[in-house]
């Protein structure tokens, strides 16, 4: 299980983080949900151990083991427009050969197997500046799945995606979290969260307002105080 406990960050004398505990099992795939500025971006950086935070959790405090628990894709992530896809990919790896060794037997078949799930493979061969906004989401995202942690951190990967890429994207996470993998995944449409995850953390103002099943956190009553719209999707007045 991952277990976040009173989790603060603060900029300045702003929190955007205030006091958030939460925990997840194996095998869940966690929607963390929020309007812009609710502190969503900031707690997934938080967990990964990217920023200073306060609070605790039973993830390891020495980055190098950290990178070996859990992996992160970060919003709008690039990478060397010349590099080649499965080298991009294969940098997965990183955390558990180092940055100088070369991959093994086993890491070559799941770095194989991430570009596979995540569609990829026929494009091993070319360079990242080639592909389209959502081929190269997916190259990053299988680098993440190439990692092999008990933890994915994902924030907004189908951002401005179009429907296949972003229902593509969703797939391969909720499929690896019936491998067992927990996934939390930053989004900004609720109709995914409904569609393919378990659980919805919703985040108002830096504080989690709401956890549980979709059908019981976003709530006409949530929609309308946090995201300010009616369950039909227009305005809040």
């Amino acid at each position: 299980m991952i277990s976040l406990r009173n989790i603060s960050v603060k900029f300045g004398e702003t929190f955007a983080v205030q006091d958030v505990s939460v925990a997840a099992e194996p095998g869940e795939f966690i929607a963390l949900v929020g309007p812009n500025g609710s502190g969503k971006s900031s707690f997934l950086k938080s967990a990964a151990g990217l920023i200073p935070h306060e609070g605790s959790s039973n993830l390891a405090s020495n980055r190098r083991i950290r990178a070996k628990q859990l992996a992160y894709l970060a919003q709008n992530a690039t990478a060397s427009g010349e590099h080649k896809i499965q080298n991009i990919v294969a940098l997965g790896r990183t955390p558990h050969i180092g940055s100088l060794s070369r991959l093994t037997d086993v890491d070559s078949q799941i770095v194989k197997a991430a570009m596979e799930k995540c569609g990829v493979t026929k494009f091993k061969d070319r360079v990242f500046k080639t592909l389209s906004g959502g081929e190269q989401t997916r190259v990053h995202l299988a680098r993440t799945l190439a990692t092999d942690t008990a933890l994915l951190l994902a924030d907004e990967p189908v951002t401005a995606l179009d429907p296949y890429y972003q229902l593509s994207v969703m797939e391969v996470l909720r499929e690896a979290s019936n491998e067992g993998t927990t996934v939390i995944a930053a989004l900004h449409d609720l109709s995914l969260a409904r569609k393919f995850c378990d659980r919805v953390w919703v985040m108002n103002s830096g504080r989690l307002v709401a956890d549980g099943p979709p059908d019981e956190t976003l709530t006409p009553k949530v929609l309308r105080e946090v995201f300010r719209i009616t369950p039909e999707g227009e305005i809040a007045r």
